[in-house]
């Protein structure tokens, strides 16, 4: 079985609601106890959230909420699969979890086992991404006010005909407008191959989508042109599997950290996975930064605001490589180790559903194992 880095979050309690969020302790995961609301009146798609991972949390300002996309298993969409089929907003000072739009897609299930994907009757009306794992590349647009994916896996789906295309349905990028609840698929040309375990990030100062993948460097998808071409410098390759990026509002630049061939830092010291790089979006290019001090794959890298700092999590099953809570200071470029208040627990799982993100609102970061959510707030020593 293979391990990989994991974030993973201890449990201080539990509490709901804003004014809770606002007292929380200093350096203490809590656990967020939530309800699940039910979408329309359909009763073929009352059903439940049930976590599938290989994605990743994003904070919606805007709307004081969490996007993610996840699996939404009932009825009419098919039950239960591994691939994700649905955006989800978690609203922390509520504590409750929503399923805001559910992909037209639904399962068959051949006599022989196993499932396929297929578009559901109302796709054809209004079309809506084939489900999938969406990795990293799942991001927010605060300008746009709405959701962006790009490319994903899906070795299961299928055409109208019967026939099985698997990740070929996944080649793509979408956009949801949060008003109108409405999916577009971008016809954009020159877009990033489809090789899995890709990341993407916004950079407000170039109104562009940045993306990273294995193979294929860095790519731009420019907004206004709805066009996709290569950037002119991209960090070493390394196979980059489980890379990702963000912004960095500190010095108008993304970051990308991590990623390296599948399943290599189990074999060694793996420093491709250590990496970290800054890209500079308007020259548009590569410097190389202070190595993490811990292999990081498919991580959240999460920027806190209000201190200006990056935290990210790792936890091992193993003693592969070193285990931790570590901040990132974007000024300093330096890295250090955060001792949180209760201790860091190994995940179970190969590959833990980790993600976190940063609610500015009630200055705390939120992160999410499995299905359960959790609230933590950074409080720096003097």
């Amino acid at each position: 079985m293979r391990y990989v880095a994991l974030m993973t979050l201890l449990v201080a309690g539990s509490v709901g609601g804003a004014a809770d969020l606002d007292k929380l302790p200093p350096n203490s995961w809590v656990e967020l106890k939530y309800t699940t609301e039910q979408p329309g009146d359909h009763p073929d798609e009352k059903g439940q959230w049930r976590p599938v991972g290989w994605n990743k949390l994003v904070y919606d300002p805007d709307g004081k909420r969490v996007l993610f996309y996840d699996r939404w298993v009932d009825k009419k969409h098919g039950g239960l699969t591994i691939y994700g089929n649905c955006l989800f907003a978690f609203d922390p000072a509520t504590a409750k979890v929503k399923p805001i739009k559910i992909d037209n897609w639904t399962v068959q299930r051949p006599e022989k086992g196993g499932y396929r994907t297929l578009a559901l009757p109302e796709n054809d009306k209004e079309p809506t991404p084939c489900p999938r794992h969406v990795y990293h590349a799942f991001e927010y647009v605060r300008d746009l006010k709405a959701v962006f994916i790009s490319n994903g896996a899906n070795q299961t789906a299928m055409l109208k005909d019967g026939k099985v295309v698997g990740h070929d349905l996944c080649t793509d990028t979408w956009r949801l407008d949060l008003k109108s609840n409405q999916w577009t698929k971008l016809e954009a040309a020159g877009s990033p191959p489809n090789r899995l375990d890709d990341a993407m990030a916004y950079c407000p100062d170039t109104k562009s989508l940045i993306y990273t993948g294995s193979g294929c460097r860095l790519w731009i998808l420019d907004l206004e042109k709805s066009e996709w071409r290569k950037a002119r410098q991209s960090p070493p390759e390394h196979g980059s599997m489980g890379r990702t990026i963000f912004h960095d509002p500190t010095k108008k630049r993304m970051l990308i950290v991590g990623g390296g061939r599948l399943d290599a830092w189990t074999k060694g010291k793996a420093p491709e996975f250590h990496e970290l790089y800054a890209f500079d979006p308007k020259t548009e290019t590569v410097t190389r930064l202070a190595d993490a001090p811990t292999t990081l794959y498919s991580s959240h890298l999460t920027y806190d605001s209000k201190r200006q700092l990056f935290v990210a999590v790792a936890v091992f099953n193993k003693e592969e490589q070193r285990s931790g809570m570590f901040c990132y200071d974007p000024r300093k470029d330096a890295w250090h180790e955060i001792k949180p208040a209760n201790p860091i627990p190994p995940h179970k799982g190969w590959m833990g559903w980790m993600k976190m993100c940063y609610d500015s609102h009630h200055d705390c970061f939120l992160g999410m194992i499995g299905d359960k959510m959790y609230a933590f707030r950074y409080q720096p020593a003097k």
